[in-house]
C-alpha cells in the first residue's frame, strides 16, 4: 500500500522559535506532501512547498495541514492558503488566498463545495470553484466578525489564540456539513449546533463518515466510532494502551481507514501553551517523547501491528494520511 501523508517539517533542532502572547512555538520551515510505500517503509515522492511572501508572514512557521482529493486534484492548506496540487505531476495548479484565512486546518470538498476549515477565526468559509468566498459559518459562542477585524491580513496575524473551541475538520454527514471542534470535545452539525457527537475521551481533531459511521481521532490518541445515524459512539480504541513501547506516543491527529485496518499519526510532544489545556503535557517532564510516527491497527484484533517512525525528522507534525493507491486509480498516470 502506498499512503499520502501531509506534513511540517521542523527547523532544524527547532532552533528557530515564534513567541505568541502565551507561549513561544517551534517554526516549521518547510510544508511536505510525501508518498510512502507502507511496506517497505520508504518515501516514493515528496513535495515540498514554501509560500510566497505576501502570504505568509515572514518567521512564521510554513505547514502543510489537512488535505483531500476532488477530480484528479489535491486541495491542501497551509495555514493562510488553499493549495490545489495536479496529482498526475504533482504541480501547483492554483494558490488561493484571502487576508481571512488565519491557522488553517483543513479542507474537505464535497457536491463543488470546497469548505475550509479557519481554525484561527473559529469558523468555515465555503469557496466556490473560483476561489471566492461565498459563504462563512461561525462555530464559536460569539458571530466571528464581532470578535475579529474583517480589515486585518490575519495572514500576517502570528496568532489569534487562545481560541474558544479550535475548530479543526470539516465533513458532511447526512447531506449536511460537520465540524470537529477541539476544546468542545465534540463534531456539530454547522446548520444545527444541537445536532452533535459528544466525544467525552479526548479533544476530536480529524473526522469523517465511512459506511455507517464517523471516525475521530482525539489528540490524546484515542479512535472514536460514533454511529452515522444515532450519533452515539459505538467504540473507542485507547491506542496507548495498545502499545508497549515505551515513551509518550504524541499528539494525534490524521487518520486512514482502510478495511479492517486504520492508520494513524502521531507527532512527537512539545510543551507549548497546549498544555495549560490538556493535561496530557505534564508527563513530558516525566517521560520521554516518542519521535513522531503512524501506527497500522487492526481495528478486530485492537492491536497495533505495524509502525512507520520519522527518525531523521522525529518533530515532524503529522496531518492527513489518505490511501493513494485508491486516489492513484482516479488520476491518470499518478
Amino acid at each position: 500500500m502506498r499512503l499520502l501523508v501531509t506534513m511540517a517539517v521542523p527547523d532544524k533542532n527547532h532552533q528557530r522559535w515564534v513567541k505568541t502572547e502565551t507561549a513561544s512555538e517551534p517554526v516549521f520551515t518547510c510544508a511536505r506532501i510525501e508518498i510512502i510505500d507502507w511496506e517497505r517503509k520508504c518515501s516514493l515522492n515528496r513535495i515540498d512547498y514554501r509560500p510566497p511572501p505576501e502570504n505568509l508572514e515572514e518567521g512564521l512557521s510554513v505547514r502543510f495541514t489537512g488535505g483531500c482529493p476532488w477530480r484528479g486534484r489535491w486541495f491542501q492548506t497551509t495555514s493562510t492558503e488553499l493549495v490545489i496540487f495536479d496529482m498526475a505531476d504533482w504541480s501547483v495548479e492554483r494558490v488561493i488566498s484571502h487576508t481571512s484565512f488565519n491557522d488553517l486546518h483543513g479542507v474537505a470538498v464535497i457536491d463543488n463545495e470546497i469548505a475550509v476549515v479557519n481554525t484561527g477565526l473559529e469558523m468555515v468559509q465555503f469557496l466556490d470553484t473560483d476561489g471566492q468566498i461565498v459563504r462563512e459559518m461561525n462555530v464559536a459562542s460569539k458571530p466571528t466578525w464581532e470578535r475579529f477585524d474583517r480589515s486585518t491580513d490575519y495572514r500576517k496575524v502570528v496568532s489569534t489564540k487562545p481560541h474558544e473551541v479550535h475548530v479543526n475538520h470539516a465533513f458532511k454527514l447526512d447531506g449536511q456539513w460537520w465540524a470537529t471542534r477541539c476544546l468542545m470535545c465534540d463534531a456539530i452539525n454547522l446548520n444545527n449546533p444541537k445536532d452533535r457527537i459528544e466525544i467525552a475521551v479526548g479533544h476530536p481533531h480529524d473526522g469523517f463518515k465511512r459506511g455507517d459511521f464517523v471516525y475521530f481521532t482525539t489528540t490524546n490518541g484515542h479512535i472514536v466510532v460514533a454511529n452515522a445515524t444515532t450519533r452515539k459512539v459505538e467504540e473507542v480504541i485507547n491506542i496507548e494502551a495498545l502499545d508497549s513501547t515505551e515513551g509518550l506516543k504524541g499528539w494525534c491527529r490524521g487518520l486512514e481507514i482502510d478495511g479492517n485496518y486504520a492508520y494513524v499519526g502521531f507527532t512527537r510532544l512539545r510543551a507549548t501553551k497546549w498544555k495549560k489545556a490538556f493535561r496530557v503535557f505534564k508527563d513530558i517532564m516525566h517521560g520521554s517523547a516518542r519521535d513522531s510516527h503512524i501506527c497500522k491497527i487492526d481495528l478486530k484484533r485492537k492491536a497495533i501491528v505495524d509502525t512507520l517512525v520519522y527518525k531523521d525528522i522525529g518533530s515532524a507534525a503529522i496531518f492527513s494520511l489518505a490511501n493513494y493507491d485508491l486516489l492513484a486509480q482516479q488520476v491518470p498516470d499518478a
